[in-house]
């Protein structure tokens, strides 16, 4: 149990360590501005939701809060030999896309139930900036529904300019912000239609911001 402890402990002060060094790195690159992040909570459950469209989005989200997370991602980011290891080290989940991940479930409960930080994309992956309208993933809901655990609707701005998804490598200049909502609590029963109706929720109180920072960005 000693050993265990010890180890966990090695891991959150090698997460933390990493962390520093990319906040900083992001900062002097792009800029990196952070609101809101009194709506995380300092311990107990949470889980962060936010848009996806960059390569940069796990990184942005994992060096601006202020505790260690663990983050659901599709598995072929977790087959490179080396990376993928050490992702998994950090905290990141693999999940199978096709159909219902039952391991992934169990790993992402898990991590709740523990009192952790829960990184769940609502749109399930990297979208294009040119892309339409697509039907959102229910799993944020569903894990509000099964825990009650706070949901943090998250909008990260500027990420999709500098690493778009059709892009190997980022640009080094641009701008990042990161804004984190107030949490949102799933009430009622578990009950897939209002699942989705809570997901989409947080997709538009995530789409209102961005708007509002394009709009903002075309004024100035």
């Amino acid at each position: 149990m000693k050993k265990r402890r010890y180890r966990e402990r090695f891991q959150i002060f090698v997460y933390k360590s990493i962390a520093v060094v990319l906040r900083r790195l992001l900062k002097w690159f792009y800029n990196l501005e952070v609101y809101g992040i009194e709506n995380i909570p300092l311990e107990g459950p949470v889980i962060i939701a936010p848009n996806h469209r960059s390569s940069l989005d796990v990184l942005v989200i994992a060096t601006t809060l202020p505790r260690p997370i663990k983050a659901l991602g599709k598995i072929e980011r977790f087959e490179y030999p080396i990376f993928g290891r050490f992702a998994r080290y950090l905290g990141g989940i693999p999940v199978k896309r096709e159909n219902i991940d039952l391991s992934a479930v169990k790993d992402g409960l898990e991590a709740i139930r523990k009192g952790e930080v829960l990184l769940i994309f609502p749109e399930g992956t990297r979208l294009k900036r040119d892309k339409g309208d697509i039907k959102i993933k229910r799993g944020i809901g569903y894990f509000a529904a099964k825990t009650k655990t706070p949901v943090i609707p998250t909008a990260i701005i500027g990420a999709d300019n500098i690493w778009p998804p059709e892009k190997k490598l980022p640009h080094l200049s641009g701008k990042v912000k990161v804004i984190y909502s107030k949490p949102l609590i799933y009430e009622g029963e578990h009950d897939r239609k209002k699942e989705e109706e809570f997901t989409n929720k947080v997709m538009e109180i995530i789409n209102q911001i961005l708007m509002e920072a394009r709009i903002e960005n075309e004024e100035n």
